[in-house]
């Protein structure tokens, strides 16, 4: 039926590339099978009919162009904003399973409390609860390598030897143009200080959209922190070919 979801046996897939058919043209292909399903028989009487490789292949049919309504603006999707939706739909093709579980962060609060004004003074930056996050979360990623990998389109699973953090922020002054994930390099060698510096470099550059393509690759693992606007469960998307994210929610007694 038009529409309707087929598969085929690796028998008829092998024969379907070894003949040069493209996914359109086996579509075609009727099923004389049980429930409609295509055989070997059915794709050799196809080919039979003369068709080969070298027959016009069905061509995708653009979308028609959208039309507002009388209460209705449309806005294009282009430059980051396309790049980013992009490699969301490319990341929705990765398996994933969420874990949740409950953290005691009772000591973490009570030293932000105890330290967060003297630090600002004496470092120039905020100390907010992500630099902690990225250092306990570094720590466990040299603990299991495997959750800091990545695995290739040729089946290579790549392993690194540090920690290169990605970090979702904001863009835009409002926060409102955009997801993005820059990246903090060798998170495991650094220290509180260093990663509360870095945090607020990038997000300055995010609120003004002066981020570069440079600071937005080579990430390993990525946080992602709803937490600080008082997110309490969620299911992050793992950004591609990465092995994982993490999610931080919010904090309450």
């Amino acid at each position: 039926a038009p529409g309707e979801r087929r598969w085929y046996t690796p028998v008829v897939r092998s024969m379907a590339k070894a003949n040069g058919l493209s996914d359109a043209q086996l579509a075609t292909i009727p099923g004389s099978g049980s429930g409609g399903r295509v055989t070997k028989k059915d794709v050799e009487a196809f080919l039979a009919s003369g068709v080969s490789a070298k027959s016009p292949r069905l061509e995708p049919v653009a979308a028609p162009a959208t039309v507002a309504g009388p209460d209705q603006e449309i806005e294009a999707l282009v430059g980051m904003r396309k790049m980013i939706a992009d490699h969301m739909v490319r990341s929705s093709q990765v398996p994933t399973v969420t874990t949740v579980t409950e953290v005691d962060v009772t000591n973490m609060v009570r030293f932000r409390e105890q330290n967060k004004d003297s630090f600002q003074a004496q470092f120039g930056v905020k100390l907010t609860y992500t630099p902690f996050f990225i250092k306990a979360i570094s720590e466990a990623l040299m603990e299991y390598p495997l959750v800091n990998a990545a695995l290739m389109p040729d089946n290579n699973i790549v392993k690194n030897k540090n920690v290169h953090m990605g970090i979702a922020v904001a863009l835009g002054a409002k926060g409102d143009e955009g997801l993005i994930v820059p990246v903090i390099r060798e998170a495991n060698l650094k220290t509180l200080i260093d990663l509360a510096k870095e945090l607020e470099s990038i997000a300055k550059k995010a609120r003004s959209n002066s981020l570069s393509v440079a600071d937005v690759q080579g990430g390993t693992f990525t946080l992602t922190n709803p937490g600080s606007y008082g997110a309490i469960l969620g299911t992050p998307m793992i950004n591609a070919p990465q092995a994982g994210i993490i999610g931080t929610y919010t904090i309450k007694k």
